[in-house]
């Protein structure tokens, strides 16, 4: 077999805070399991995520990484760590809390379970960028930057009366959360909310994200459990800028779920035809799946074809994000197709050479149905599927609270 090397590689030089967490987010997010984005349609999928569910992220796992490490960091400050030993000594911490988290067992959310201290990628940088979006964290700087001054910060921590309450305005990096246990770091703790900490948290998302899908949850999280996509909780008391955010996000998820199915099925066929590989399953398996999707923009027709008959509102509801025109020629494209007719797009040609287009413009030589070296380099898994916005680690997240607050009857 051939041995295939990216044409090219993507580095970036550290120069501030806010280039540095948007690179390294975007960075991490790639790695994750189903984050591959063939069609190039994840510009709007994390726009969406971020006006739904800001802050969130699908590397995060349980709420109280929210709490535990303001925490570790104010800990480290009245330490008064130096910047030279920072960074070892916020990973040791982090070592500790997986090692006080591990009694709770796989599978409960436990970041670095398996890895232990050998985790590559500690809770912080998951975490760091959702902290300064809800405003737990105060200054807009890089972990390095903030391990630069964090000495310093903690020589600035505010004098305070016998009851522990500020008396001056110092600067500090982080907002009031309630304190750690005795043992913090040093005996087992759970990953549940206490319920003055969740309060915290639900008053910042409000404070900061008012008007988005998580901040109205947050008032009545137990009713996202049942709920499979965003848009089936209960709209009762939700504005209608929220509403028509929801459908617009629903729509776009079930119109474009139909071209990344498609896209599966012509790997499939082309290895075969290539490679002589077995592929028949896959192929009928994507194609049972077409069928669920055929059916399901049958069923809601009338909503998708006047959402299609307004894309110019859709493009402007997204205006900020800075779509390309690139990506909204392709979705312009296969959203037509599909609405006029669903059944026929899956066989349709010219909707075959707009993906396979799409994927050269995005890959170029390492575009999989036109490059063979590409193709034989393919795993044989399908990808993609129906966008869901970062609705598990969200519902994840209301489920914490509902927990802690105890909003369930």
């Amino acid at each position: 077999m051939t041995t295939y090397a990216p044409a090219s590689s993507l580095g970036w030089l550290d120069l501030d805070a806010t280039a540095s967490e948007r690179v390294g987010t975007l960075l991490r997010s790639l790695e994750e399991p189903g984050t591959l984005d063939e069609l190039g349609l994840g510009t709007v999928r994390d726009a969406f995520s971020g006006m739904l569910s800001p802050g969130t992220s699908t590397i995060q796992t349980r709420l109280r990484y929210f709490i535990f490490l303001p925490w570790i960091f104010a800990r480290l400050e009245r330490q008064r760590v130096a910047p030279a030993d920072f960074a070892r000594r916020l990973r040791e911490d982090e070592a500790r809390l997986i090692d006080c988290l591990r009694h709770l067992g796989p599978n409960n959310g436990v970041i670095g379970y398996t890895a232990g201290r050998d985790l590559k990628r500690m809770p912080s940088e998951a975490y760091w960028g959702g902290l300064g979006s809800w405003g737990l964290r105060r200054l807009k700087l890089s972990i390095a930057e903030y391990g630069q001054r964090a000495a310093a910060l903690g020589r600035l921590q505010p004098a305070r009366d016998d009851d522990r309450n500020a008396t001056d305005r110092s600067v500090s990096m982080w907002a009031p959360i309630p304190s750690p246990p005795e043992d913090f770091l040093r005996g087992d703790i759970t990953l549940e909310l206490r319920r003055d900490e969740a309060q915290v948290l639900v008053d910042h998302i409000r404070r900061h994200h008012a008007g988005t899908l998580l901040a109205f949850l947050c008032g009545m999280p137990s009713v996202a459990e049942p709920a499979e996509f965003p848009w089936e909780v209960p709209t009762d008391g939700m504005s209608n800028h929220l509403v028509e955010l929801l459908r617009h996000a629903r729509c776009f998820s079930e119109l474009t779920l139909g071209p990344q199915l498609v896209y599966n099925v012509l790997l499939a066929r082309k290895a075969r035809e290539e490679f002589e590989w077995d592929t028949h399953e896959l192929e009928e398996q994507q194609l049972r799946l077409l069928d669920d999707w055929v059916q399901l923009l049958t069923d809601r027709s009338e909503d998708l074809c006047s959402w299609v008959d307004d894309l110019p509102e859709f493009w402007r509801v997204l205006a900020v994000h800075r779509i390309g025109g690139a990506t909204q020629d392709f979705v312009n494209f296969v959203a037509r197709r599909a609405v006029d007719d669903p059944r026929r797009f899956v066989e349709d040609r010219a909707a075959h050479r707009r993906i396979v287009n799409r994927e050269i413009q995005l890959k170029s030589k390492r575009a999989r149905l036109a490059h063979r070296t590409a193709l034989e380099n393919w795993g044989q898994a399908a990808g993609g599927g129906q966008l869901r916005y970062r609705w598990t680690i969200t519902k994840s997240y209301l489920a914490d609270l509902d927990k802690a607050l105890g909003t369930t009857p």
